[in-house]
């Protein structure tokens, strides 16, 4: 069941999971996340298979990587923002702000999806 995400602290307890395979760069170690051209089944049978190229590469850059690998269904936005505080040294503040409004585009974009907990 999906949750309507209001507030700012309706986003804390959930955990964010990547949709679409990546690959990590071997000289930076930033991450290229996979996205496929079409989503659609029916694009996916008929269209794929004439295509060069099946996925946009999207690069991400050293913040962005960082989260995307956090982005594994195992930890909630709340303990993205302690790893991003323990590896960045930033005011949790600041990088609560900043992860909030790059986890919500991730999901805008469908890169991820949000596991919220449903409160009765």
């Amino acid at each position: 069941m999906k949750k309507n995400l209001q507030t700012y602290a309706d986003i804390l307890p959930c955990i964010p999971v990547g949709n679409f395979d990546f690959e990590t760069e071997s000289d930076t170690g930033r991450i290229i996340v996979l996205r496929p051209k079409y989503i659609s089944k029916w694009a996916e049978k008929f269209v794929m298979p004439l295509l060069k190229q099946k996925y946009f590469r999207v690069k991400l850059d050293e913040l962005g990587s960082l989260v995307w690998k956090y982005c594994d269904g195992n930890n909630s936005v709340q303990e993205l923002i302690g790893i991003l505080q323990e590896h960045y040294g930033e005011s949790q503040e600041q990088l609560a702000e900043r992860l909030v409004k790059f986890i919500m585009h991730l999901q805008k974009q469908k890169f991820i999806t949000l596991n919220c907990p449903v409160s009765e």
